[in-house]
């Protein structure tokens, strides 16, 4: 009876797995409309790329994006760049791009974010190239093959986060051919698992809805407290700055190495822009930890005005303005005032802030 019983199981998994191969891309297409009102659609939207290693998946309308301030709608445009949902057909020529991690991305809707309120302010065409965990190894990478594939911008603004030293500095690779991979892509099966996800969409989603059903029972009630509680990873991403330490664990390489390598990126970034007669200007801002822990004179804000001297049209620093909010009232207040409880990244309020300073600066 076991025998048996393990027979059908394993020929009805072979069959599962037979229809996911060749039947499983046209079913979750069919689907589309039913995943875009699920949190899986994330692992739909959120695609590889063979060249700058990930990007968002052009034409989608994904209605129930989880924000920190509740669902947002995320419209892309036939090239895979965040923008209205009703400017979702557009040329390869733009005044602007914008470009940088999830800061840049920001997880609300397009017009309540700060270059969704450039655009319609400066009534310009503008290009958001940010995507989620982008460093400056993939801002060279993105902004090359763009150039190569006959796309043309006037001006590209280069928002450098806090945490793109530690991502360039565990995460990615930069080869010589200009493509982004993945440190030890190897060890952590990157390959097989890319296979699988791409092969085999249906057996993903099951085992994303069974991993989303084992966190849901093991998460913990968020607890109230007078001070916002970040996630380690998050206060490692920022600690760079003020720690004052070349090695910092957690971190693969050097500080001073990666701040090299990153200047190296830019440095062949600009000299690309260049060579097309495309404007730089550069955008740096404060984490919460650097507001607590740091100073107006970071070394984020030393490390990229240095940079721009005789390279940027415009260096454009946003941490005067965070720290005067400060020194007016204090740390918390700020906080709760600009960023979203217990995360980094600003809130409605802040975009508008920074739109306004980019309106006015960017000429």
């Amino acid at each position: 009876m076991i025998k048996i019983l393990f027979k059908i199981f394993f020929s009805t998994f072979i069959l599962i797995l037979f229809i996911d191969f060749f039947f499983g891309q046209l079913i979750i297409l069919k689907l589309d409309r039913y995943f875009s009102s699920t949190e899986f659609y994330e692992r739909l939207i959120r695609i590889n790329h063979p060249y700058y290693h990930h990007t968002l998946k052009p034409n989608i309308e994904y209605k129930k994006a989880r924000g920190f301030e509740g669902n947002y709608t995320l419209c892309t445009d036939n090239h895979g760049f965040k923008t209205r949902c009703n400017n979702r057909l557009r040329e390869k020529n733009f005044d602007y791009a914008f470009i940088g991690d999830s800061f840049v991305e920001v997880s609300l809707d397009y017009d309540d974010t700060f270059v969704g309120i450039f655009e319609k302010e400066k009534k310009l065409s503008v290009a958001n190239l940010g995507v989620v965990s982008y460093s400056t190894s993939i801002y060279l990478s993105k902004v090359k093959f763009l150039l190569e594939n006959n796309f043309k911008f006037k001006n590209l603004v280069v928002v450098v986060d806090v945490s793109d030293l530690y991502d360039d500095n565990t995460f990615y690779i930069l080869n010589p051919d200009f493509s982004v991979t993945q440190k030890n892509a190897k060890k952590k099966n990157l390959k097989i698992r890319e296979f699988l996800r791409e092969n085999f969409p249906l057996t993903n989603y099951y085992f994303y809805v069974i991993k989303r059903i084992k966190r849901l029972n093991q998460e913990i009630s968020s607890v109230h407290s007078d001070k916002p509680i970040f996630l380690d990873k998050n206060i490692l991403k920022a600690s760079w700055t003020y720690q004052k330490k070349d090695y910092i664990p957690g971190y693969l390489d050097p500080i001073s190495k990666t701040k090299s390598e990153m200047l190296e990126n830019m440095n062949k970034l600009y000299e690309l822009l260049n060579k097309n007669n495309i404007k730089l200007s550069v955008v740096v801002y404060p984490w919460p930890q650097q507001l607590e822990y740091d100073d107006v004179n970071s070394e984020h804000v030393k490390m990229w005005e240095k940079f721009c001297i005789n390279k940027c049209e415009n260096f454009v620093n946003l941490f005067p303005f965070f720290f005067d909010e400060k020194n007016k009232t204090s740390y918390l207040d700020v906080y709760k005032k600009y960023y979203n409880w217990n995360d980094t990244h600003f809130n409605k309020l802040a975009n508008k802030v920074i739109a306004n300073k980019l309106i006015y600066t960017l000429k």
